[in-house]
């Protein structure tokens, strides 16, 4: 039987209502089959991810998180987790104490920690772990790359900037680009990006770039992954951890035992976000991948589960 369960709107990496990336969360989702959870997903918001939260009490975590866009399930959402835990202020699902609550979260993925500040029973900022990274050893050719980016060879073909694939939830290849204006011209051919990711075994392309908007910032990103759906990605916490993985693996940024960047997203879109990104590792081994920003609450009320 259909029912009424609540459900969420946040932006997520952002403190600017409607802007960063929009997630919707759906509060006590235990009794959904998945077939429901991704009708949900796909009524919902169908470009990007949806959170559906489970009560967990084990030994291993206190909450279980699944992600769903509107065509599959996908085994870890970044945007969609910080966004998660700014929509549990008020719900009880987890015991929130003042100023700061660590919170052990189960997805696909595996079991992450969360640290939440909290202030006056609502979190007003979350940090999370990321999975390990793991890396896949691919010889990468840019002229496909480049015609499914409508650049140039010569655009992402930087030396000192390798291509690489790694995952800190999702596989993604990593291509660097010279400039704003390179990120501004490109032209995606999504038909093709599909193509080649499927032939890879990967799921998204992650393009990136050292010049920022914004004085100060690491680095800007764009995120696509047709694959799953998401033809680009406003602001995605995984691909902005893989991103640091990256830089800290071939030492093109400063290296320190706790490694701090900090990625803008969505800038081109409207819709600016930034991703706090910590490394923590030393010699060139990584021990713990962070991230971390904030989420505006814009709407909060109840949705008819399917029947």
């Amino acid at each position: 039987m259909p029912k009424w369960i609540k459900a969420k709107r946040l932006s997520a990496f952002t403190t600017v209502p409607y802007g960063g990336n929009p997630a919707w969360v759906i509060m006590g989702a235990d009794d959904l089959s998945d077939t429901e959870m991704r009708r949900l997903a796909n009524d919902l918001n169908p470009v990007s991810d949806t959170a559906f939260v489970f009560s967990e009490s084990t030994k291993e975590a206190d909450i279980f998180l699944r992600f769903f866009t509107g065509s599959s399930e996908v085994n870890f959402s970044g945007h969609a987790a910080i966004a998660t835990y700014f929509a549990l202020g008020g719900e009880d699902v987890v015991l929130l104490k003042e100023p700061e609550t660590t919170i052990r979260q189960r997805t696909k993925t595996g079991i992450q920690q969360v640290k939440v500040r909290v202030r006056n029973n609502k979190i007003v900022w979350a940090t999370m772990t990321l999975a390990k990274p793991n890396y896949m050893d691919l010889d990468v050719n840019p002229v496909p790359i480049a015609k499914f980016l409508g650049l140039t060879p010569n655009d992402i073909n930087i030396s000192g900037f390798p291509f690489d694939v790694i995952s800190t939830g999702t596989y993604d290849l990593i291509v660097p680009v010279r400039s704003l204006n390179n990120m501004r011209n490109i032209s995606p051919h999504f038909a093709l990006m599909d193509s080649y990711c499927t032939r890879l075994d990967i799921q998204g392309i992650i393009v990136f770039c050292l010049e920022t908007f914004e004085p100060g910032n690491t680095a800007f990103v764009r995120h696509f992954s047709p694959s799953l759906g998401v033809s680009e990605y406003v602001i995605s916490g995984a691909a902005a951890g893989s991103l640091g993985c990256y830089l800290f693996r071939h030492k093109l940024l400063e290296s320190t035992n706790f490694t701090r960047i900090v990625v803008e997203q969505g800038y081109l879109q409207q819709r600016q976000g930034k991703v706090f990104v910590h490394i923590e590792g030393t010699g060139g081994k990584i021990y713990q991948v962070w991230v971390g920003g904030n989420a505006v609450l814009t709407f909060t009320g109840y949705i008819l589960t399917p029947s």
